[in-house]
């Protein structure tokens, strides 16, 4: 995997949170309140949430499991050895 475990946290976060925003926004204009929803808005949640999830499974580079401590602790490693 090219990222951290943080960064697949982070993007699954923001797909959820994305979510969550399209639910609220299709279900704010139900049939009682006489109003449609913003269909062009909600697509373009839609493509945001696929283009996240895209980004994650396409992330097949190197066989590593990485995480922030460890990256964190190889950048440290590298200017102590220059």
């Amino acid at each position: 995997m090219l990222h951290t475990v943080e960064a697949l946290i982070d993007k699954i976060k923001v797909m959820h949170d994305k979510a969550i925003i399209l639910h609220r926004l299709r279900n704010q204009y139900s049939e009682s309140a006489d109003k449609t929803y913003d269909k062009k808005q909600c697509q373009l949640i839609i493509d945001d949430i696929q283009a996240l999830a895209l980004l994650i499974a396409n992330d097949k580079q190197g066989t590593e499991i990485k995480t922030e401590m460890e990256y964190k602790k190889f950048i440290k490693d590298q200017i102590d050895e220059n």
